[in-house]
């Protein structure tokens, strides 16, 4: 079982040399497609872990069409039957991607697995969706599970994601320029009989949207969570729904100009 590593490089050159100076001890036999939405030149990164793939776009696609590229690159290898989305902003703490597998092994269903990550000195267990407000909340805890987890999300930002899932379902919806691409993928993935997994065997060290300031995640959230809410919630979730995107996320955006 071979995997293809996919990250996306927006922000600072030396978040994502870093990231895959990390990931080097780690690799072992997989593949790292490096996905480049910026105007960097950024072709030395490519010798920091051999063979890696690198793929020059004229402009940032946003987070869902840029991976997706890397994933339509990778199915043409017939040998790799996993595609892993890594932020830039990530390291694998310790764990390894072989353990991550055999979660798969594990669950029959699963489609997606997640390592826990590690940020602000707090263990991410997955998120909770809530149909009526289109919101994710996370558990965040001081200690990691002790066991694998069933869960409704996971983050982008770490998203093992199985063959057989893409085959079904297709690639993440690019409609989401950043922002609500991974709930909506988890929510298609268990709406098509898959599971989604969180494995406390292997953490990842997650430095939290390093690549994007304040004003840009909340601008970006607004715009997308509009869009999730029209394409996922019933009506009778709209009022309660819209409420964040006419009260809630205006005020967020209006916080994060006077910090």
């Amino acid at each position: 079982m071979k995997i293809a590593i996919i990250i996306l490089h927006y922000g600072h050159v030396a978040t994502t040399k870093k990231c895959l100076q990390d990931l080097k001890s780690k690799i072992g036999d997989n593949q790292v497609i490096l996905i480049n939405n910026t105007q960097d030149n950024i072709v030395e990164l490519t010798k920091i872990i051999a063979n890696t793939k690198l793929i020059n776009n004229p402009k940032n696609l946003g987070f869902a069409a840029g991976v997706n590229q890397g994933i339509k690159l990778a199915l043409k290898d017939k040998s790799i039957t996993y595609f892993f989305l890594m932020n830039n902003d990530l390291s694998i703490g310790f764990g390894s991607f072989a353990q991550l597998l055999l979660t798969f092994n594990k669950f029959e269903t699963a489609g997606i697995v997640s390592p826990v990550l590690h940020h602000h000195n707090r263990f991410d267990w997955g998120g909770k969706y809530n149909k009526w407000s289109g919101m994710v909340k996370h558990k965040n805890w001081e200690n990691k599970p002790k066991t694998i987890q069933s869960v409704a999300h996971v983050a982008g930002a770490a998203m093992l994601i199985s063959r057989d899932l893409v085959d079904k379902i297709g690639f993440l919806d690019e409609r989401f320029f950043l922002y609500f691409e991974d709930l909506d993928y988890c929510l298609r993935a268990k709406a098509a009989g898959f599971t989604t997994h969180i494995n406390p065997d292997v953490v990842a060290e997650h430095a939290t949207s390093a690549s994007s300031n304040l004003f840009a995640r909340t601008k970006y959230q607004w715009i997308s969570h509009f869009k999730f809410v029209t394409k996922h919630l019933f009506r009778l979730a709209y009022p309660t729904a819209y409420l964040y995107d006419l009260i809630v996320y205006p005020f967020w955006l209006l916080r994060s100009v006077l910090r």
